[in-house]
């Protein structure tokens, strides 16, 4: 039995793309700014922790 202190990271594989149309649209994805939008998910934990931290200086 081997041990070894090392480990292999996992290999990702694209799959190639045969519509040329749908290959450009790909790399002007690739090559755009990723666009941050606010999620609702987000902001209810922000608010309480808001709310908490009003409650803590009121006390």
């Amino acid at each position: 039995m081997t041990t070894s202190l090392g480990r292999e990271s996992a290999t990702i594989y694209e799959f190639p793309v045969r519509n040329p149309q749908r290959l450009r649209e790909m790399r002007e994805r690739t090559l755009k700014k990723p666009i941050i939008l606010e999620s609702g998910a987000a902001s209810w934990y922000h608010e309480e922790a808001i709310r908490e931290a009003e409650e803590a200086r009121k006390q």
